[in-house]
């Protein structure tokens, strides 16, 4: 065999394999990087619990080499079943953090959880994690006027005020008399003026109730509206109007009794003189026991007149030169508002009770005291339950009788008894 011949046969030899080497590399390299790589690495991470709802948090600890191709939670209520697969898209590497939101969870309930990611080599998974809806209290609705068993009189004006109160926001409050809707406010707190007028007399439930987004609270009490009791002017004894109809009165009478009355005064039965008070007057009494006295009718009828204030649309009597008094002061009541604490509120609500007016009585019903301004009809007792007392305007600006008598009796002419230790008693002096 040539030389020639021994060197064509290398040359083809050696080009083979200069041509199937690169094959063989190629399937190689393709065959490893398949088989090269590791399924993902991931991180279960803590949530983030909400009302009804929760964030999972997760993160791609390594990749294993290899694309995700899909990653995200699977959950449940049940450690050994995560029927839920909360899918996310989009493309992610080692190092990434990732989460998804699940809404409307039941308070009380506790869930399951992993993160989890597949790539070509197959899926890799978290540590199962679990968490805990909190429980949903309901909320808790407080009346705060009228209180249970508060009575009125048909006609009168019942101030109604609640508020409600919880962990988490108040949606709604809604007030109900007797189950009928009156008043819902998108609020925590609600106030109402309730004219009984075209009530019938009974007993009624005073209901309000307030929505948190998941539970509703409810209060009640019940109120009384008793019938409206007939309203008569006074008139004078019959032994006045007899004595006065025959004209029998001796002169000494009719002198001791002309600063009282223009009419006649039996001053036997009445034998009492009061001081006189101003511009209202002098009148003779009698006592009666209690602490009460009973003045002289003819007085009565001269001086005392029945009236209908304004916004409560109850009836009262006073004495006629201060009845243009108390109407104007209950016109500004009706008609007025405060700011409280923020909040726009009818001075009409700062009502919960209204005693007075005209009361023939001495001060604190103490027979060894002084005749008190009720006896004359030219007082009024307002909120009386815990204002016999002092009322600082520094420490207590908001209190109900400190801003009525700014608003509404200061201005009509009234004088208020704060400065001798009884905030809930207003009186006219002339």
């Amino acid at each position: 065999m040539s030389e020639d011949f021994v060197l064509i046969k290398l040359i083809k030899k050696y080009y083979k394999l200069a041509i199937i080497a690169p094959i063989i590399l190629l399937l190689f390299f393709t065959i490893g990087f398949f088989y090269m790589g590791d399924i993902p690495t991931v991180k279960t991470q803590e949530v983030n619990v909400e009302r009804t709802s929760a964030t999972l948090n997760g993160m791609i600890v390594d990749d294993g080499g290899k694309e995700i191709t899909q990653y995200g939670f699977r959950w449940g209520t049940s450690s050994d079943n995560l029927q839920g697969n909360e899918t996310i898209s989009g493309k992610i590497t080692t190092d990434s953090i990732f989460n998804v939101n699940l809404y409307g969870l039941q308070p009380g309930n506790t869930y399951y959880y992993k993160a989890y990611a597949v790539n070509s080599k197959g899926s890799g998974n978290g540590e199962v994690k679990s968490f805990i809806v909190p429980g949903n209290n309901p909320p808790e609705v407080s009346i705060d006027k009228p209180y249970d068993g508060y009575t009125v009189t048909e006609g009168d004006l019942v101030n109604i005020a609640a508020t409600a109160k919880d962990e988490y926001e108040i949606e709604a409050i809604e007030l109900f008399i007797n189950d009928e809707s009156k008043l819902k406010e998108e609020s925590d707190a609600l106030s109402y003026s309730w004219d009984t007028s075209d009530f019938e007399p009974g007993t009624y439930s005073i209901k309000v109730t307030a929505f948190d987004g998941l539970d509703s609270g409810e209060k009640a009490v019940e109120i009384i509206v008793e019938e409206k009791p007939v309203v008569e002017e006074p008139k004078p004894s019959e032994q006045t109007s007899q004595s006065s109809s025959n004209n029998t009165s001796s002169s000494t009478s009719r002198e001791a009794t002309s600063t009282v009355s223009r009419g006649t005064t039996d001053y036997s039965t009445y034998s009492q003189a009061s001081r006189v008070n101003g511009a209202f007057g002098q009148f003779h009494y009698r006592h009666i026991g209690g602490g009460r006295i009973e003045i002289d009718p003819v007085w009565v009828q001269e001086n005392i007149v029945t009236i209908t204030l304004p916004g409560l649309n109850r009836q009262v009597q006073v004495h006629k030169d201060a009845a243009d008094n108390f109407i104007y002061a209950f016109t500004l009541i009706k008609n007025g508002t405060a700011n409280i604490n923020g909040r726009q509120v009818p001075l009409l609500s700062l009502i919960d009770t209204m005693d007075g007016t005209w009361v023939p009585r001495h001060v604190n019903w103490n027979p060894s005291r002084g005749l008190s301004n009720h006896s004359w009809g030219t007082a009024i007792d307002i909120n009386a339950a815990g204002n016999f007392r002092y009322v600082c305007p520094i420490n207590e600006p908001n209190h109900p009788n400190l801003i009525l008598w700014e608003k509404a009796f200061k201005p009509a002419g009234f004088s208020w008894g704060n400065r001798f230790n009884d905030a809930m008693h207003y009186e006219i002096i002339r």
